[in-house]
């Protein structure tokens, strides 16, 4: 048999013609320059070597160029536009909030008519205005860049930001702040409200959402407005006098007429107890006594922190997902849901010693909901279990949820490692670890949404810390690369694949802050990067 073999030397030219120089640039204007000068030089090994080495002169610094982007350089260009181009300089009123949704395609901030993405309730978004609870991070990320950079610009933009966000936002009446799961501030109309100027809600509806309400960052900045948030909180329960802490997640940002109710016009008489916001309640609650140790509000702390407590099976010290709602979300025990409240509470018990017993009641119903929830079988958690500890149906707990409003595995794991941080139980030390051998080689898809990837990396970073395992390290800097390639527009970063909008609801600034905890890895900065900061 004849076998003819390819000079390497041209091998080398094809490959260079089809992949561009060193495959480090292959977009097609780079491609065709190199092919371009390729061309130019005699079909022999001497005068190619020659023109490589030419093209490795003149174009290496230009094609490499991509390559040389740390972390930082993606938190900060990210941050840059943002500050520049989602400021409110629509109406007649300017302001320095920021906008929630910008299109990426000529950097607007759009009126209406932005398509959901996958889980998102259209009516539950800040098109065309800024909702400053989705920038809880952002502020911190703002902070930080100053501090690394000398530039005051990223610190006041985030003051800026807080100032006119309480000058606006917040309702004379009640003192509940127009932010969280429902309520924005609408550039265009210069007003807060719910869904968009095509299909606008009439409620009103006042709920907090997952992150922990930023009130040390906001009573620096105005205390009074706070302590007038947090008291208007009270809105959420049935009276100001309640013996039974039972609430409402939502509440009327503004103020409603009821005549019937004498004087509770703005207090709840539905249900809705769901069991995140007690401890959110709890939360604020605590927070305001720490100010003012007014023993009124060391009742409300207690009252709403305890609630769920109060009513958990004290066999299996399992507990609801909502008090009295007979749907299966809400009348079985979630571990997700339970982490939430627990990480709240364990959070309020170090704000003052009056809130120590806040720790134990969390660490008693975080163990007990992840003990039933365990199915060693099928090396996963049962999505919701019975009080007597029995799982109900064959639902269980995804990994990965690649869209939003789903609670994963992940923000489990990510409150376990904030457990084990803070009280060193080598229990939360395995849960974190079961968690990372289950997500570690888990497969990336290839449709997601941008909280998603947020997650995931969050966790890693997490991960690594308590565990040292360096595979995490790795799974966070993959997962990092995995969101330049898919969702870096140039100037920010997007809410999904092949989409042209930035949306901070769904957790972009979250992906952001994993970036720069990265930064700060590599730059041998451990604490700087830690759980303690960057936790939810």
């Amino acid at each position: 048999m004849l076998i003819t073999t390819m000079p390497l030397w041209r091998v080398r030219a094809q490959t260079i013609s089809k992949q561009g120089f060193g495959g480090i640039n292959n977009s097609p204007g780079t491609m065709n320059q190199t092919k371009k000068i390729v061309s130019r030089f005699p079909s022999t090994p001497a005068f190619f070597l020659a023109g490589v080495l030419l093209i490795s002169l003149v174009l290496t610094p230009v094609l490499s160029f991509s390559q040389q982007k740390d972390y930082l350089f993606y938190v900060k260009t990210h941050c840059d536009n943002l500050i520049t181009y989602g400021k409110d300089v629509y109406g007649t009123k300017k302001s320095h909030m920021l906008a929630s949704v910008i299109d990426s395609r000529d950097m607007s901030v759009p009126k209406s008519k932005v398509p959901p993405t996958e889980g998102t309730r259209e009516s539950d978004r800040a098109v065309g205005g800024s909702n400053y609870y989705h920038d809880v991070e952002t502020i911190r990320i703002l902070d930080d860049l100053t501090q690394l950079t000398g530039d005051p610009k990223y610190k006041s933009a985030g003051e800026d930001y807080t100032r006119d966000f309480i000058k606006y936002c917040q309702n004379p009446y009640t003192g509940l702040l127009g932010w969280g799961e429902h309520l924005y501030y609408n550039f265009f109309n210069e007003t807060i409200m719910e869904g968009d100027l095509d299909r606008p809600g009439t409620m009103f509806t006042h709920e907090f959402i997952e992150n922990t309400p930023p009130w040390t960052y906001l009573w620096n900045i105005d205390s009074a407005a706070v302590r007038k948030a947090i008291a208007g909180v009270r809105g959420h329960f049935r009276s100001p006098v309640t013996q039974s802490f039972l609430f409402n997640r939502h509440a009327r940002w503004n103020k409603v007429e009821k005549p019937e109710y004498r004087g509770l016009e703005q207090y709840q008489d539905g249900g809705q107890a769901w069991i995140k916001h007690s401890g959110l309640y709890a939360y604020s609650f605590s927070f305001l006594y720490d100010k003012n140790h007014n023993p009124e509000w060391k009742r409300w702390a207690e009252g709403s922190g305890n609630l769920y407590w109060n009513y958990r099976n004290p066999k299996t010290n399992l507990i609801v997902s909502c008090i009295d709602d007979p749907r299966p979300t809400g009348r079985y025990s979630s571990l997700t849901s339970t982490a939430l409240l627990c990480y709240y509470l364990l959070k309020a018990s170090a704000i003052n010693p009056a809130f120590a017993g806040f720790r134990e009641k969390a660490g008693v119903m975080f163990k007990a909901a992840e003990k039933f929830s365990w199915d060693p079988k099928q090396n996963s958690y049962h999505a919701l279990v019975d009080l007597d500890g029995k799982p109900v149906g064959t639902e269980m707990i995804p990994v990965i949820a690649t869209g939003y409003g789903v609670a994963d595995m992940l923000l489990f794991g990510s409150v376990a490692a904030y457990f084990y941080k803070v009280t060193g139980d080598k229990a939360y030390l395995a849960m974190v670890k079961r968690v990372a051998d289950i997500v570690v080689d888990h497969t990336w898809p290839d449709k997601f949404v941008v909280n998603s990837l947020a997650s995931n990396l969050q966790f890693s970073l997490d991960a690594y810390e308590i565990l040292g395992d360096e595979r995490m390290y790795e799974k966070a800097k993959k997962l990092a690369e995995i969101g330049v390639q898919t969702l870096w527009s140039g100037k920010l970063f997007l809410r999904e694949p092949k989409d042209p909008y930035y949306e901070a609801k769904l957790g972009t600034n979250s992906l952001v802050a994993g970036f720069l905890r990265l930064h700060y890895l590599e730059k041998n900065n451990k604490p700087a990067a830690s759980i303690g900061r960057w936790s939810i």
